[in-house]
């Protein structure tokens, strides 16, 4: 029998000649969630004997509990240049023991594993237990936030009265939202806009995430110590979004300090040098969407910040009104800088819409969702992947967002399960609605971008489950695990948490929501969190105060310690600027290109970032889901179903006048499908002219809500 305090120091003493090393999730397992540990080896370990040993707490003797064979070793894309990586697991192998209410419990606690050749032959204590990721980092995570709040002095006064850029002397109070990282205060609603296809969203994300939390993990949260609650938090991040809103209905993009210069401005800018411009007026990709998605959600919470609900609701409406009048699908797009509309205008302005939709039952915002998640299912590629632009001709990827086209799909099949149908009054010929179509389209497209997902990622040697991705660099389509250095932006890459993590909250939610049984996609989704925790080859846990080594400190020219606990790090890069290789500061930050006279570069892996953590938040979310709204199959939906809310058709001679709420689309068609007229509903109403029509019985359908017969004379 072997103990614990005995095996550790064995592998510290052996760890100068060590020719294995361990790589575990250093924040712990869930006992119902794939468990693995990947270890590296200058040996060819494959089909060696490992054993599971298990001892409650530190110090107690340990007992052999399971038993296994190594995997066959891997080295993806010459991550290593000394040995291969194996993979130990352990997932199913945990013991039980009585419980007398459920039955049976999991057995809790410390385990390690120990391999029967190399040194040294056992990892580090691991912890596994129920709720595990919750119970270690939730409430670091939290405190992240609170601690993160862009309260400090000086900025705090500044940000009472920032200059407009461009303009004479204009000035507006933009205190609150959060620093956007530990060497960056400005506060970015987003950026990149120049680049037009690589905006992550920032502030806007998190303030949608935290009222998310609030709403489905309300009981995990609730025993969890935090300096603020999600709900508290969301509105105290929805009020600098109505500061934000111009009194024209747009949000200023981006209160910037050109990183450290002094003077801030509500402004854009572009380039490594952070050129400012006067073009501040967010697109929906340019965190327009996500601001208005994020204050309708706020607003159904209930809470009141230096705001109310109703004010949180009533700047949605006001920024979404304008916006819809800025750009549309397959139109002009003002505020964008190609005045094109691409994928991050459509699962922006679709999570904008579904929320909207969520918090007031309109039947516009109905339409409006619709529309726009057919346009988003529309863009999914043969392969799977979606295209990024109209001609598709680029595939999507994204350094942070990855994962937020399926959420606004997934959100949006939740929120049409929200809608009341009833069945067809036999005097209609009703067809299938226009919402059950676009149902069912976005229902496949979620289904075979996920199935895209676990197979790219699959396709090749890959022990650590990284996400690979298929990207555009040099003119050429390919895969890899790691973004191009080589983009639209000239300067811009960096570590992928936010990716990750995006990705295995959006696999998390997909499973849950549509109630998918599938492991690969569970171990999917954890081995994303586990990467970040630690499970990656450098042995590095991203999160600051978790684990035995973190990332150095990163404050850059913050005047406080912003380097903060439940903070992420970027992360691991690709060497080369195509993405392939790996990289990390350890290396020496040796990358391509790299200058040794500019080491303030090490941001790009160590610098904390916020949307790094609002991910990893939703990733939480997402697998601890307290309230799944579940999207049932649709062929459970009857067939011939209208939506509840209502139109009126009135006819006078040849004139027909159609009543409903919203600007949706209106078709005249005859009984066997040709199109007479069409109209688009303005403030509700629309008027058709049919004098060259032949007299007899025609539908009118109206998108979204169904068909009626008429009769022209």
């Amino acid at each position: 029998m072997n103990t614990v305090c005995r095996l550790l120091p064995i592998a510290v003493a052996a760890s100068a000649l060590a020719d294995n090393t361990f790589y575990i999730n250093e924040a712990g397992y869930d006992w119902n969630k794939p468990i693995t540990i990947v270890v590296k080896s200058d040996q060819d370990l494959e089909g060696s004997e490992w054993t599971l040993w298990y001892a409650p707490k530190e110090g107690m003797t340990a007992a052999s509990v399971a038993t296994g064979k190594v995997s066959k070793g891997e080295n993806p894309d010459n991550w290593t240049s000394n040995g291969k990586f194996y993979v130990i697991d352990i997932t199913g192998k945990i013991p039980s023991t009585p419980s007398g209410e459920s039955g049976e419990r999991p057995m809790e606690g410390n385990y390690h594993v120990e391999i029967a050749a190399g040194s040294p032959t056992a990892s580090n204590d691991f912890y596994i237990g129920q709720n595990t990721l919750a119970v270690k980092t939730l409430g670091m995570v939290m405190d992240y936030f609170y601690n993160d709040r862009a309260n400090k002095d000086p900025i705090i006064g500044w940000d009472q009265k920032v200059s407009v850029y461009g303009s004479s002397g204009t000035t507006r109070d933009v205190r609150g939202g959060w620093y956007d990282a530990s060497g960056d205060v400005s506060k970015y609603l987003s950026h990149l806009s120049y680049a037009n296809y690589l905006n992550p969203q920032q502030i806007p994300l998190t303030v949608w995430s935290l009222a998310f939390a609030a709403e489905r993990i309300p009981t995990l949260l609730a025993s969890t110590s935090t300096k603020a609650t999600a709900a508290a938090e969301a509105a105290y991040g929805a009020d600098f979004l109505v500061r934000m809103l111009d009194e024209q209905g747009f949000f200023y993009m981006t209160v910037f300090d050109n990183w450290g210069m002094g003077s801030r401005y509500l402004c854009a800018f572009s380039g490594e040098d952070g050129k400012k411009s006067a073009d501040y007026q967010t697109a929906f990709r340019e965190g327009g969407g996500m601001a208005i998605a994020g204050l309708a959600r706020v607003s159904k919470l209930g809470v009141k910040g230096d705001y109310t609900s109703e004010q949180y609701l009533e700047a949605a409406q006001k920024a979404y009104a304008h916006l819809s009048e800025k750009q549309s699908i397959g139109g002009n797009c003002e505020y964008c800088d190609d005045h094109k509309e691409n994928i991050i205008d459509d699962y922006t302005a679709l999570l904008a819409a579904t929320e909207l939709f969520f918090a007031t039952g309109k039947a516009s915002y109905m339409d409006d969702m619709e529309s726009r998640a057919g346009h988003l299912a529309d863009r999914i590629s043969n392969d799977g992947y979606f295209w990024s632009d109209d001609a598709k001709t680029r595939p999507f990827w994204h350094a942070s967002d990855a994962g937020l086209p399926l959420i606004a799909l997934v959100r949006f099949l939740e929120a049409e399960m929200q809608i009341e149908r009833e069945p067809c009054p036999p005097e209609f010929d009703c067809s299938v609605s226009n919402g059950e179509i676009v149902y069912k389209t976005a229902l496949a497209a979620v289904r075979k971008h996920l199935s895209w997902l676990i197979s790219i990622t699959n396709k090749v040697e890959n022990p650590f489950g990284y996400a690979r991705q298929t990207y555009k660099t040099g003119g050429n389509i390919k895969d890899g695990f790691f973004i191009p250095h080589d983009n639209e932006s000239k300067y811009w890459w960096q570590g992928e948490d936010a990716r990750i993590a995006s990705l295995s909250a959006a696999a998390a939610l997909a499973m849950t929501e549509l109630d998918i049984k599938d492991s690969t996609i569970n171990k999917y989704a954890t081995d994303q969190l586990d990467w970040i925790l630690g499970k990656n080859p450098y042995g590095t846990c991203m999160m600051y105060g978790i684990g035995k080594k973190n990332p150095a400190k990163y404050d850059g020219t913050s005047d406080y310690d912003a380097t903060l606990k439940g903070g992420i790090a970027n992360g691991i890069t690709g060497k080369s600027t195509d993405g392939s290789g790996i990289a990390w500061d350890d290396d020496g930050v040796a990358y391509v290109g790299f200058n040794p006279e500019e080491p303030w570069n090490n941001w790009r892996w160590v610098e904390q970032w916020l949307p790094h953590t609002t991910w990893y938040l939703n990733a939480l979310v997402a697998r601890y889901d307290e309230n799944p709204i579940k999207v049932y199959n649709p062929d459970a939906i009857k067939p011939k179903a209208i939506a509840s809310a209502k139109f009126s058709v009135q006819t006078q001679g040849r004139t027909l006048t159609v009543n409903a709420r919203g600007t949706a689309k209106v078709r005249v068609l005859s009984l066997n499908g040709a199109e007479i007229a069409t109209a688009k509903l303005t403030a509700g109403k629309a008027t058709l002219n049919l004098d060259n029509a032949q007299s007899g019985i025609y539908m009118v359908k109206v998108d979204g809500f169904g068909a009626k017969k008429i009769a022209i004379k």
